[in-house]
Parts: structure tokens; sequence; C-alpha cells
């Protein structure tokens, strides 16, 4: 079965001869993703004080680029950030560099967290901060 037919895509948008040659028979074919660990690879960082920690997380949280991870992560940190210890904020740099989807898949409870991530402090403020999400109409905070 071409890939065309199990997505219902033509020439047209997009699906070209190299695809159909990398899996001639369909996904079945497919090969297997290896498993990767928590959090995407970044460059390391420059030792930064912890105000200027506290203002990167707060930017990040705020421009992830989903709209639903945005909201909840840009009121956790208006809630928590200025509270949390340099370990936490530690934590929350490598859960931050998870996937947006991942990140709220896991806080709402929709997937299971791999261990790394539910074993951290952090996580679990900002599980409970998204089981009281739902209560109230959610915007983002001001700067």
């Amino acid at each position: 079965m071409r890939i065309q037919q199990l997505f219902g895509l033509g020439a047209r948008y997009g699906v070209h001869r190299t695809a159909r040659a990398q899996f001639p028979r369909g996904l079945a074919s497919a090969p297997a993703i290896p498993a990767t660990p928590i959090g995407l690879q970044r460059k390391q960082r420059a030792p930064e004080d912890t105000h200027t920690m506290r203002r990167r997380l707060l930017y990040q949280m705020r421009k992830r680029g989903i709209l639903e991870t945005d909201l909840l992560l840009s009121t956790f940190a208006s809630q928590h950030l200025p509270t949390l210890s340099r370990d936490e904020m530690s934590d929350l740099d490598v859960l931050l560099s998870n996937i947006d989807w991942d990140i709220f898949y896991w806080a709402t409870n929709k997937t299971q967290a791999p261990k790394e991530v539910s074993d951290m402090p952090v996580f679990q403020k900002l599980k409970e901060h998204a089981a009281k999400r739902g209560s109230t109409i959610v915007r983002m905070p001001d700067l």
C-alpha cells in the first residue's frame, strides 16, 4: 500500500518519489525509532547567576510556540518561579528541553512521564498547578 493511500495524499501535497522509495511496503516496513534520552540535545551554557537564570526560564516558559503549553507554563512561572530554588530551576531547565506536547501531556496526566521527569520536585509542582487550571479562565500573565 502506498503512503498516499494510507494518508489520502497525492503528489500535489508534497509526497515525492523519494518518500515512496524509502518505505516501499508502507509504514509497516519503517524502521523503529530508537529510544532517546530525556530532553533535546543542547549546547552547554556558560555559568549564569540566579537572577539571569530566572529571567531566561521565564522567557522560555512564555514563548514555547504551542498555546496550551504557553498558558500552562507561563501561569506556573508567574506563581512559582520567584520562589524556586537554584536546584529546582536547574530541573526546570532540563524539563523545558523536552518537546512542548510531551510537557503538556505529562503535566496534565494524559501520558505517563518518564521516571527521570516524574522524580523532579518541580515537575510535581507543575502537575499540581495543571490540576488546578481547569477551574478558571486562563490567560497569559502580564510581564
